[in-house]
């Protein structure tokens, strides 16, 4: 932290540019040391005021991450796509696989912040205890699933097609990601 532009000796003012106070002839600090601003640990550390302890985990469902089973049975499809890739003499997906497991792998294991009271308290309640609303569901729209259903059978087609069928995946894929970003950026 800089030094105070007032001598700490005679509390006169100090001009910028001088070394020592013009009045008592005190040496001037550049730095200084200063009391530290906060006591104890570091300013974002989470306090924990009763009840269960908030962690970070890989075994519950958190808000960023999926629970237990969404995790193993996306590892297994991951794993399973090498199958195919195999049996047809996939050269090139076997060799890129293990870049792109890589990748997906550590995304889907990532540490979530999970907080154990957090489900219960969003739940609205009765004053008897009962649930006063029905569950919420998601409900997936059906151009969500015509989407994924198409960028999958293209991964296969370009995957196990010929040299033609594999550029007209490329160039329809790139169409499509223009869309996308002009849609989503481009106003």
């Amino acid at each position: 932290m800089t030094a105070p532009r007032s001598c700490p000796r005679c509390g006169s003012h100090l001009s910028p540019d001088v070394r020592r106070c013009t009045t008592c002839y005190e040496p001037v600090r550049e730095l200084s040391p200063r009391a530290p601003i906060h006591v104890g640990d570091f300013v974002g550390t989470p306090l924990h005021r009763g009840g269960d302890i908030p962690r970070w985990t890989r075994w519950e469902s958190t808000a960023t991450t999926f629970g237990p089973w969404g995790r193993v049975g996306l590892t297994g499809l991951i794993l399973v796509t090498l199958i195919p890739a195999l049996a047809f003499n996939g050269l090139v997906y076997v060799i890129a696989f293990p870049v792109v497991a890589t990748v997906l792998l550590r995304e889907i294991w990532a540490k979530g912040w999970y907080v154990p009271g957090e489900a219960a308290e969003e739940e609205p309640h009765a004053p008897d205890g009962s649930s006063s609303a029905p569950p919420r569901t998601r409900t997936i729209e059906s151009r969500t699933i015509i989407r994924w259903s198409v960028g999958i059978a293209a991964a296969f087609v370009f995957a196990y097609g010929n040299m033609g069928v594999k550029v007209g995946v490329i160039g329809l894929a790139a169409v499509a990601l223009l869309v996308w970003f002009w849609r989503d950026f481009g106003g």
